[in-house]
């Protein structure tokens, strides 16, 4: 391998060679692919490709997210509307006041985005060919779903919006499940998961009827309560809706619990999730104490094996979900990089039999990606490193020769790298000595900051710092419990403005010591910058309309929490405890706990997405289902709830804003439903209202989102963490050290791990592309070599 002049006559035969060109944009947007986790499987013409970069540019991207967005939001504004004040119908009329759109303004932006929609999945099917639209499932619903959409919206424009029955806004989750190869990923697992979840709903269900009938039979539908109490007996006997029979002197009350199979089922059923315990077991364990060995008995199988074991089985299907993710990703990234190595090697090759591309070309492609200028500047610097390495050639007229293993190195590792920066340094443990001995040029003032803010010590001071200022606030809380003739805050109140001013100095010291663009790439910086400087101006503000920083005690008797200046200030100063997570990176179990919380939010995304499209499906169903159904009247003569004497009704309990009457509320009343807390409450004061065939719209919400959905979720993260834990440590135990651990990908982690993909399945997928021939490039070169 020998040094390259790049200004060389070489070079002005690239530019003006358009086949050359023309394999240059290949490679470049086959790097880009790379970069991106993308398929390369898409036409490659110059049109096509130029096209192609225009589309997955981040302008147009994002755009087609907003639009994504706008379509979804439209159910808040739709007939029923969510723009009120509040969603309890016993409020004043002020209060569920309602703001409708005239017709077709709603409908209009639902076409329009529509309309974005087509446009998208037109240049998506220009790009992949006839063929693979053809063999695609998802872009064949994509058209068939915008053609229903239009419909449905013109439909509703006939009928002047007055239609009962919106078809479009049930479809679109799709659009939000379409744009993203993750989602469909997680629902082809959960399809692969669903016989041996609908197993263990069957052995669920054997068990909810097996402990009816026995409950039944060993439980008296009767019990007996002595009438002593005279009060008592005249509410028995005067009731005119008495059914207790009053014989010697006793009162027979009805086990309500187990008076027949229906309502066994549903106690049970309830009784599994714990809201109703221990209510619904008080009837029986009075009468007889060994009553609480059935319920005992009932739990440990049903609650604690048998839903246990939808953990095992979702876990055992999502096991590893990650890693594969990853190791699809690290190949679709392989195979990429290969691409783009063939695509130059057919042109770009000038020694026969050898594997190598020249390093012109190789620039230019680094030149044309679209990624940083600072990335572009690294990736080049390395590349004349390469070039520079002891034993090369330093003759300027022989161009540098790259082999495939170094084309690989330099997008599939310093492609990824993380660019060395103070910031990532800073959350490297191991990383402040050598940051330390390279500060020599500074003055003294500015040296010395620097070492200060970028040691341990600082970390450790700082977080002690935020501990103090936040027990200065619990004291503060503390004191406003407990008022009395000798109780201030005053002191209190002046040592966190103190802390104030002191986090504003911290941060204009670690601006100029750092320098702004360093200080600028730190995420945790500005976070803390922008709390800092929010919680200082709140309490300048308080301290210049109250004339003090702290409240005087008629004002904390009288304290509103909604509109005091001391509150708001309170709350962004409570924020600064994510200051903490500066501490992370130096103890082990800390970081993977910290760095797994915070990847779940990025690493889950597709699984939130999916249980956002549940809950607006079903949040839809339940308005068309159970809309204006309950009234403030709704209770006054007709209640038969079967556990009102229990945990209380709907009424009782005031539960008047948990109903289904805009999209908002509806929303609300499922998650409400999904944390089970009380959650028989609701489904009885609909089945009240409604019919029993109510319970299955809520029956199944429990099976299909506290059940699969969260059991779910619980086997994501706990394969996240377990992962994050695994591969954090191969990294740190390699010659490699992890520079951003707390904002590093798990991908990044697994690429730092060096897993390669196996080469005969490289090739065996870069021979299926369909407008490139990769079997003609490969075998071409098989048979140079054998010559």
């Amino acid at each position: 391998m020998i040094h390259a002049n790049t200004n060389s006559q070489f070079d002005t035969d690239v530019l003006n060679d358009q086949v050359k060109n023309d394999a240059i944009l290949r490679a470049t947007v086959l790097i880009e692919d790379s970069f991106n986790f993308r398929s390369i499987f898409h036409k490659v013409g110059r049109l096509p490709l130029i096209v192609y970069r225009t589309y997955y540019s981040k302008p147009i991207q994002r755009f087609l997210y907003v639009n994504i967005f706008v379509i979804m939001i439209l159910a808040f504004f739709e007939t029923p509307s969510s723009l009120s004040y509040s969603s309890d119908i016993t409020k004043p009329k002020s209060y569920l006041i309602k703001y409708e759109f005239p017709c077709g303004i709603l409908e209009m932006i639902d076409i329009f985005c529509l309309l974005l929609f087509f446009l998208d999945v037109v240049v998506k099917s220009y790009l992949v060919g006839r063929k693979q639209v053809i063999k695609s499932p998802w872009l064949v619903s994509y058209y068939a779903i915008i053609f229903v959409s239009l419909v449905d919206c013109i439909v509703s424009l006939s009928f002047k919006c007055q239609e009962t029955v919106r078809i479009r806004r049930y479809l679109r989750p799709f659009f939000l499940v379409q744009c993203s190869s993750l989602m469909k990923k997680t629902i082809k697992s959960l399809k692969r998961s669903l016989p041996q979840i609908i197993s263990v709903f069957v052995l669920l269900l054997i068990h909810l009827y097996l402990f009816s009938v026995i409950g039944m039979l060993i439980f008296p539908r009767y019990y007996a309560q002595y009438a002593h109490n005279s009060t008592k007996n005249a509410y028995y006997t005067k009731n005119p809706n008495d059914s207790f029979p009053i014989i010697d002197d006793k009162v027979y009350v009805k086990n309500e619990a187990f008076s027949s199979i229906k309502n066994s089922l549903i106690n049970l059923l309830v009784l599994i999730t714990t809201s109703n315990n221990p209510d619904v077991t008080i009837q029986s364990y009075s009468e007889n104490r060994l009553a609480a060995l059935y319920y005992v008995i009932f739990l440990l199988i049903g609650m604690y094996s048998l839903m246990s074991l939808f953990i095992a089985v979702i876990y055992n299907q999502f096991k590893g979900f990650f890693q594969d993710s990853m190791m699809s990703s690290v190949f679709r990234q392989s195979l990429a990089v290969r691409a783009a190595f063939w695509v130059l090697f057919e042109r770009f090759n000038t020694q026969r039999g050898q594997t190598t591309i020249c390093r012109t070309p190789m620039v230019y492609v680094i030149k044309n990606l679209s990624v940083s200028k600072k990335r572009k500047e690294y990736l080049i610097k390395k590349l004349d490193d390469a070039s520079c390495g002891p034993g090369i050639n330093e003759n300027p007229e022989v161009e540098f020769l790259i082999d495939m293993d170094l084309f690989e190195k330099m997008f599939l590792d310093h492609l990824n790298e993380d660019i060395a920066d103070e910031y990532e340094d800073l959350l490297n443990s191991n990383s402040y000595e050598r940051r330390n001995s390279g500060i020599v040029a500074m003055k003294n003032l500015r040296r010395n900051l620097k070492k200060f803010f970028l040691s341990k010590f600082y970390l450790f001071l700082s977080s002690i710092i935020t501990i103090i200022n936040i027990g200065c606030i619990t004291g503060e809380l503390h004191l406003m419990e407990n008022l009395d003739d000798n109780g201030t805050n005053k002191p209190l109140s002046l040592l966190i403005f103190m802390f104030s001013i002191l986090y504003m100095a911290e941060h204009v010291l670690k601006l100029w010591a750092l320098n702004t663009k360093r200080y600028l790439t730190n995420y945790l910086n500005l976070l803390d910058g922008f709390i800092s400087i929010a919680f200082f101006v709140t309490q300048i503000v308080q301290l210049g309309i109250y004339k003090r920083t702290y409240m005087s005690k008629e004002e904390m008797k009288n304290y509103n929490y909604s509109t005091n200046i001391w509150g708001i200030s309170r709350v962004i100063n409570m924020l600064l405890i994510f200051r903490l997570i500066h501490l992370a990176p130096s103890v082990k179990v800390m970081y993977a706990v910290v760095s797994t919380a915070i990847d779940i939010f990025r690493s889950l995304k597709p699984l939130f997405g999916i249980m956002a499209s549940v809950y607006y499906i079903y949040a839809l169903i339940g308005i068309q289902l159970f809309s204006e159904k309950i009234r403030t009247d709704s209770f006054d003569y007709y209640n038969k709830s079967i556990l009102n004497e229990y945990c209380g009704t709907y009424k009782q309990l005031s539960f008047w804003v948990n109903n289904f009457n805009d999209f908002y509320s509806a929303l609300i009343v499922l998650w409400n439903l999904m944390v089970v807390n009380d959650w028989f409450v609701i489904v009885e004061a609909y089945v009240d209202v409604t019919s029993d065939w109510s319970r299955l719209y809520f029956y199944f919400w429990w099976a299909l989102c506290p059940v699969i959905m969260l059991n779910m979720c619980v086997s994501l993260i706990l394969d996240l963490f377990l992962l994050k834990w695994e591969k954090t440590t191969e990294v740190k135990t390699s010659s490699y050290s992890i520079k951003t651990p707390l904002i590093k990908s798990i991908h990044r982690l697994f690429s730092d791990a060096k897993w390669k993909p196996d080469e005969t399945k490289i090739n065996g997928e870069l021979i299926k592309h369909s407008y490139l021939d990769f079997n003609r490039m490969i075998h071409s070169f098989s048979h140079e070599d054998s010559d």
